[in-house]
């Protein structure tokens, strides 16, 4: 299934377009392949991944390789530095296929996360980081990552980078704000559609939501406590127009007993008319120079409510997030709160792409507990990158597959966890079988569940399983040089 789905993306190829050689004779979409079944495998080591390789006869013919020892492997992964060339062609090549492809409306989540990685001091980018969720300060690196999010339920991850410490200690969470701008402006190279970024409140800069807008994304993020929004009034008499102050929870107190007459909605909402905050904008002075200038704008203020919490930890999650500070809490009453977005002209659909910011949080969870994201505990810069875009490439694979089992059983019965285990990490068996139309042939037994995953596997299987059919190309015209 993974081998169906890699060569209908081209990652052999978008592989060898990046610069990736042969390593020790072995073809090194092999070893990138390898590591992804390791990944998803849950081999904790790269010795690990080589042992479980060697002991597989059926991963052997399909690959073409005998075997594979940790010293390529290694080489593989510490000796390649364009890891970015690659993600990048991933995510161009997933924008040529329907299913994939970003259109008007989709989500981008915006979100960072904190890998500990206790192994290494010389790495440039690990630090003592303070864990809100422990409390405790961390020995780890900070990924900004952003995750797409499609109306028609596919997701996969975007890309990710690596925050480094700037210089100066003031220039800390503007340098974090800077590399979330590279990568919204590394998307707009490939979608020039319009969609909305979505991100928690700590992301809340306006010089950043300036950016946004610059770039045709709408962005959505939750209200602080601290957060300065204005009501339009119109005088009576004079008609003279007014901002008037008004603090965010007293604006969720003010519509909290409209929210409590929806109680057959899953999520309740309320748009707030007439709510502006002010934004800098350049104006040219009287002397003819451009100042910067804060300016009244209408911004779109939905306050939401979840009146059904399916459970106490994935639920409550959605409400309150995993970005609680001391100095930045969120504004909320009862359990409600407020959304800003810069579209005002379309309110309602505000908390529809809201709602979608949590499958980054989802991508964090599964990529730690399923995946191995916390298992790399090598000191090498390019392993650490290797490791962390062949995990993103895994990440995208199951969740077409995943996508494609809930479409074509038209519910959702099987969790991320369950399409690795009933699908993807199976048992088979083979045995021969004689019939009057195939003489001598060897039929494939999989040890799954049929009911969940029938359609799915009459879909993408290949017809005519042929070993070795794997890689569409020949070693010399696909990698080239040798290493």
């Amino acid at each position: 299934m993974l081998c169906t789905l890699w060569e209908r993306f081209d990652l052999s190829l978008l592989l060898s377009q990046s610069g990736i050689f042969k390593v020790r004779g072995v073809a090194t979409w092999v070893l990138a392949f390898l590591y992804v079944v390791g990944l998803i495998n849950r081999s904790p080591s790269v010795n690990a991944l080589s042992s479980f390789y060697n002991q597989d006869g059926l991963l052997q013919q399909t690959l073409g390789a005998k075997k594979i020892s940790q010293s390529a492997l290694s080489r593989f992964l510490t000796g390649f530095s364009g890891w970015d060339v690659f993600n990048n062609k991933r995510t161009e090549r997933l924008q040529d296929d329907t299913d994939t492809a970003l259109t008007n409306g989709d989500v981008l989540a915006l979100d960072d996360t904190h890998a500990p990685h206790p192994y290494a001091k010389k790495i440039p980018f690990l630090y003592w980081l303070y864990d809100s969720s422990s409390k405790t300060y961390t020995w780890a690196m900070n990924i900004v990552a952003l995750h797409a999010v499609r109306r028609n339920g596919v997701e996969y991850p975007w890309s990710y980078s690596i925050w480094k410490k700037p210089e100066s200690e003031t220039a800390k969470e503007s340098s974090k704000l800077d590399l979330a701008w590279r990568m919204l402006q590394d998307v707009r190279k490939q979608v020039s559609c319009r969609l909305w970024v979505v991100m928690d409140r700590w992301y809340f800069s306006k010089p950043f939501l300036r950016q946004c807008e610059s770039a045709n994304f709408d962005w959505i993020t939750k209200a602080k406590r601290n957060t300065k929004l204005f009501r339009r009034l119109i005088e009576p008499g004079t008609g003279r127009e007014r901002f008037v102050p008004i603090q965010p929870i007293d604006l969720i107190r003010e519509v909290y007993p409209r929210l409590k007459m929806q109680p057959k909605a899953k999520v309740a909402s309320v748009v707030c008319q007439d709510i502006y905050i002010q934004m800098p904008a350049e104006k040219r002075n009287r002397k003819g120079q451009m100042i910067i200038k804060m300016k009244y704008t209408p911004i779109a203020a939905v306050v939401g409510w979840r009146v059904k919490e399916e459970s106490k930890d994935t639920e409550r999650s959605r409400i309150d997030t995993t970005d609680e500070s001391d100095h930045e809490p969120a504004a909320d009453y009862k359990g409600a709160y407020l959304l800003m977005s810069n579209r005002h002209d379309v309110p309602q659909e505000v908390l529809g792409a809201w709602l979608r910011r949590w499958n980054i949080e989802i991508l964090f969870r599964t990529a730690k507990q399923e995946l191995g994201m916390l298992n790399c505990h090598s000191q090498n810069e390019n392993h650490i990158h290797a490791h962390l875009t062949l995990l993103f490439t895994a990440e995208t694979l199951i969740r077409y597959l995943l996508w494609a089992q809930r479409k074509t059983a038209g519910k959702e019965d099987c969790t991320h966890g369950q399409v690795i285990r009933n699908l993807i990490c199976i048992r088979c068996h083979t045995r021969r079988v004689h019939s009057r139309n195939k003489p001598d042939s060897i039929t494939l037994d999989l040890d799954t569940v049929a009911k969940d995953f029938a359609r799915l596997i009459r879909r993408l299987w290949p017809p005519n399983l042929e070993i070795g059919w794997f890689c569409p190309f020949s070693t010399n015209q696909l990698l080239g040089t040798t290493a």
